[in-house]
């Protein structure tokens, strides 16, 4: 065939090329419309796996208040409620069980503290054995080995009177190397992130208040906390610090621990539950209406301005079953309250506990 030819028959056959491609073309996209309406009149499948049936409320504080007396303005980006999320994950808190070889350990850990094991001896007060020396108090408890640590600095007058700024790496280093030595630094904390607190001690009212620059700091708090659960942050009952912390002093010569605590409990990676939550507009609901509970009143005032609402995961201080979804409403003035965000449907009524 010449080129004259072929140029002769595809100019003569173009126009039913283009025909049946438009034709295929409108074929296939018929299909996919028709599709896509059978998808949408399909009634909607919600997966939940609640194998633990009904949940128990977190419990925030022991002696929290509600929002109630509250009144609220919505002042977000998105200007409305946020509903994250359809479900959402729930983890079982295994509790832990009773250690009859606590003895060693508890003592190694008050070794390390600075306590002379050979002269002062642990009392067992309820699960907690409990170490003073009268500069130093200690108690763990002894089926988790979580422990609260305090030294008396202000009767250690050549600490108070040496102290310089720290340095903030050099203090993080030394938090988890501590946390380390008591075998008490969780594998989730390697993943988590850490909040640093400046404070300045003034010996001359014996008192100590928050700083934000640490070069006007003679004291430094190192906050640890659980990784995000997903795109889900984790929060404590404070939520502007956590209950796992170190807290330091430092001089040239040595970094005194002078306070720690650790509150933290296992949770499971294989007993995890998916539960339907409340939407963002029911949870808001819940605030305005007073049912929130209070984490912190700000400077008390009643006519608060929500600015941020977002889902999150409680990290509770003290044991409970399962560490769960809740909505946190951020406001001006340091405003902090959560609600629980497991539908209803699956949580217990608290006035039934």
């Amino acid at each position: 065939m010449t080129l004259t030819e072929a140029s002769y028959y595809s100019r003569k056959f173009a126009p039913f090329v283009v025909f049946v491609f438009v034709i295929l073309m409108i074929f296939f996209y018929s299909i996919k419309l028709f599709l896509l309406v059978v998808s949408l009149n399909q009634p909607k499948v919600t997966y939940i796996n609640p194998i633990f049936k009904e949940l128990k409320p977190p419990v925030i504080k022991k002696d929290a208040t509600t929002s109630a007396g509250f009144s609220f303005v919505l002042d977000t980006i998105d200007g409305a409620p946020v509903s994250a999320t359809e479900t959402a994950q729930v983890f079982l808190l295994p509790q832990a069980k009773f250690q009859f070889d606590y003895l060693p350990k508890v003592y190694v850990m008050a070794k390390t503290l600075g306590f002379d094991t050979e002269v002062v001896k642990h009392k067992l007060v309820n699960n907690e054995a409990v170490f003073d020396d009268g500069m130093r108090h200690l108690a763990i408890d002894i089926n988790t080995y979580n422990f609260r640590y305090d030294y008396d600095f202000k009767k250690d007058t050549e600490l108070i009177n040496t102290l310089k700024t720290p340095d903030q790496d050099e203090a993080e280093n030394s938090a988890v190397n501590f946390l380390k030595s008591i075998d008490k630094y969780p594998d989730e904390f390697t993943k988590g992130k850490t909040n640093s607190i400046y404070m300045a001690y003034d010996k001359v009212s014996s008192s100590a208040a928050v700083v934000d620059n640490l070069q006007d700091a003679n004291m430094i708090e190192i906050d640890f906390y659980r990784p995000d659960i997903g795109q889900y942050p984790v929060v404590s009952s404070s939520y502007f610090n956590s209950q796992n912390y170190v807290v330091m002093m430092v001089t040239p010569n040595t970094t005194r621990i002078v306070s720690a605590q650790m509150r933290f409990f296992d949770k499971s990676d294989t007993q995890i539950g998916v539960y339907p939550l409340i939407t963002g507009q029911k949870a808001y609901e819940e605030l305005l209406g007073g049912k929130a509970i209070l984490v912190s009143s700000g400077t008390g005032k009643k006519d608060i301005t929500i600015k941020k609402m977002f889902l999150g995961y409680f990290d509770p201080d003290v044991y409970q079953d399962y560490l769960q979804p809740i909505y946190i409403f951020l406001g001006d003035d340091n405003f902090v309250s959560y609600v629980p965000a497991v539908s209803r449907q699956y949580l217990i009524d608290e006035s039934k506990l």
